[in-house]
């Protein structure tokens, strides 16, 4: 079971990636200019990184507390899903939100 646990860790590790990945990608699709599209593709993971890191992390100076922390978690991947949706991808968007959800339920079961 430990086992299963770190392997789950580690997905969650990845699945923040994505997310952040998630808006890159949309912010590099916009069709705005160049300026623009640089600074969504920049801005958008940048942002999120900072909410993640004050709100959510497991070190965050002003972490939340549950059930606020799920809700910041749900509405960050759901931004990230959103995200690849508008940017065409809309399988990997419902990807990404159902794969967040399924991690999150374990780590719930195995109080992590």
């Amino acid at each position: 079971m430990a086992f299963l646990q770190a392997v789950n860790m580690g997905l969650r590790f990845v699945l923040e990636l994505c997310l952040l990945a998630a808006l890159g990608y949309w912010g590099f699709q916009l069709d705005l200019g160049w300026p623009l599209r640089i600074a969504a593709t920049i801005g958008a993971p940048l942002l999120t990184a900072v909410i993640w890191g004050l709100l959510i992390a497991p070190k965050a100076s002003h972490r939340l507390t549950d059930p606020w922390r799920f809700v910041m978690e749900i509405v960050l991947f759901a931004v990230g899903a959103g995200a690849l949706y508008l940017a065409g991808r809309p399988s990997a968007g419902a990807a990404l939100f159902v794969i967040f959800l399924i991690n999150r339920l374990l780590m719930m079961l195995w109080s992590r």
